[in-house]
């Protein structure tokens, strides 16, 4: 089937409210993306009932029809004509304004989509009356089709083979008015477009939103002048739009001789539909009206929402008087249908879309309530409905179909939450610990670094003293070279003075090699301890650095502690 509903996860919070309003559980696919949780619509699965078009606030879920294209055809000369559902007389002010327009820009002709609705009514009883009051569920809502064709196809034997009001308008349009045009529909519901799809009797499925849309953004001004329906006048069937529209209208004709029971909403139109399916065929109604919306297609989910509730009754309501005043003429409107009108031309035949639902076994359930932190029964039922689902089951089903994340789950991330609040509050006195054991680190290097500065100066005051050697060695040499002189004059007399001249100079160079060598020595041992001055002084540095961190990271966690302890 056609994508109708489309998403723009740009915009998706993963505020699960589209989940929790679905009807369907595999419609919607949760997930986390770049770090946050999503969720995607799936077209294949999803049968476009629009409860998350209302229910979404973020601009995340969008739908497309057949607008764009309507127009686009008009002015390239196609040939269309349109039918007005009902609805529009509640979503539009000035109808007939708004036919003369769509007239003067190519709309052939326009027809009501109420007579249709008529013709529906007749058939559905003509139906009955030809094969016996057997329980049949009514199919004006292309949702309600959708829903059986797709999950429910047990109940397709029950499905009315009545086409719909809109269906029964075009087969008359093309059949009986011989329009031979491309047929439009002036719809107020998104589904609509499949059902078109699915019998191909008509081309574009225009929303009342839509509509809408394009009248503002090409700032159109319709024509003072006003005109109407290209047919002669519909009965009740403008009441269809209504709660129970089509209860009434059959039961306007038949009284209550037949048992025609009515359920609409998302929220309560599926689970009857479940429970119909449930049923023994006793106790079901002869006619079961069913719809989508909870108010009806005047509020579809094809139309601009947000008007006054009450004053669309009362707008129902007066057309409900003005057709129940002339019964003679919603007589007259049948016995036409019965002179001119085939049955067997208004009748549809249903082509099943079964959905096969991912399997959950009890392992792949119970792997995923363990993924959930759900490891007792007190836990797998808290059934608190923040992922969208109604209970801690259906969201481990969800998990073990693939359709959902343990991220969604608020309970495992409240869960989540307090145990690193628990192990980080427990690790306070790690953080202190490690800051105790810092400091001490912190006080040894920086008594390490006062030593080696002691060192460093006794090794300058060592070098100094050195100095003084050489410069003593460098003395005693210039006596014995004076003292060998002395000696060498004395002549015989001088030789014992030669061999003491001569141990002096010795001496004077064993001085002078060893000051050399100890110099020597002492620059090497000042390099030494330059590198490791410097490498102390780098760690005395990390380990300040590591000090102020780990006790600005201990500070902050013990001040959260107490602002979340008082």
């Amino acid at each position: 089937m056609r994508k109708i509903i489309h998403n723009n996860l740009d915009n998706c919070v993963g505020c699960n409210r589209c989940v929790r309003v679905c009807p369907v559980d595999e419609a919607n696919i949760t997930r986390v993306k770049d770090g946050k949780i999503i969720v995607e619509v799936d077209n294949r699965k999803c049968i476009a009932c629009g409860a998350c078009l209302t229910a979404c606030r973020h601009g995340s879920r969008r739908y497309t029809d057949d607008t764009e294209r309507f127009f686009d055809d008009l002015r390239q000369g196609v040939p269309i004509s349109l039918f007005a559902a009902p609805a529009a007389k509640t979503n539009f002010e000035e109808t007939g304004r708004l036919f003369t327009w769509l007239r003067s820009i190519g709309v052939r002709k326009i027809y009501d989509v109420s007579l249709g609705a008529d013709i529906c009514t007749w058939a559905h009883i003509r139906y009955i009356r030809k094969h016996g009051p057997k329980p049949v569920i009514s199919q004006p809502c292309p949702v309600i089709v959708n829903y059986i064709l797709m999950y429910r196809n047990e109940l397709l034997k029950y499905l009315s083979p009545v086409h719909s009001p809109m269906l029964c308008t075009a087969v008359f349009m093309n059949k009986y008015e011989r329009v031979g045009t491309k047929i439009a529909a002036l719809s107020p519901c998104v589904a609509k477009t499949h059902e078109f799809e699915a019998t191909r009797l008509v081309d574009y499925n225009v929303t009342m939103n839509g509509l809408y849309g394009y009248i503002e953004s090409h700032n159109t001004v319709f024509p003072r002048e006003t005109s109407g329906f290209d047919h002669y006048e519909a009965g009740l069937g403008s009441l269809y739009p209504m709660p129970g529209g089509l209860k009434e209208s059959v039961e306007h004709y038949i009284g209550k001789s037949l048992r025609v029971d009515k359920s609409e909403g998302q929220q309560t139109v599926y689970k009857a539909l479940d429970e119909y399916a449930k049923q023994q065929v006793s106790k079901l109604p002869v006619l079961f009206d069913v719809l989508n919306c909870a108010e009806g297609c005047n509020m579809g989910t094809g139309c601009r929402h947000g008007g006054d509730i009450f004053d669309i009754n009362t707008k129902m309501d007066g057309l409900r008087q003005s057709a129940i005043q002339d019964s003679g003429y919603l007589d007259k409107l049948f016995e036409n249908f019965d002179e001119t009108l085939r049955l067997e031309d208004f009748i549809r035949i249903y082509s099943p879309v079964p959905i096969r639902s991912v399997p959950v076994t009890p392992a792949t359930l119970e792997k995923a309530y363990v993924s959930l932190g759900k490891l007792d029964e007190e836990s797998r039922h808290f059934d608190c409905g923040a992922c969208g689902c109604d209970s801690c089951r259906e969201m481990a089903q969800g998990i073990a179909k693939g359709i959902n994340t343990p991220a969604n789950c608020m309970e495992k991330a409240r869960n989540d939450i307090s145990r690193e609040y628990s192990d980080a509050k427990a690790n306070l006195s790690s953080f202190e610990t490690i800051l105790l054991d810092t400091s001490g680190i912190k006080g040894i290097t920086e008594h390490i670094v006062d030593n080696i500065d002691d060192i460093t100066e006794s090794i300058s005051a060592y070098n100094r003293t050195i100095a003084d050697v050489e410069e003593v060695a460098a003395m005693v040499n210039v006596i014995a070279i004076n003292a060998s002189i002395e000696a060498a004059r004395a002549g015989e007399h001088g030789k014992a003075f030669a061999v003491v001249a001569d141990e002096i100079r010795k001496l004077a160079k064993r001085s002078s090699d060893s000051a050399n060598q100890t110099k020597d020595a002492s620059v090497k041992a000042t390099g030494a301890i330059g590198s490791v001055n410097e490498m102390i002084r780098e760690i005395s540095r990390s380990v300040n650095t590591a000090y102020e961190h780990i006790s600005g990271v201990a500070e902050s966690t013990r001040k959260l502690f107490e602002t979340t302890d008082g």
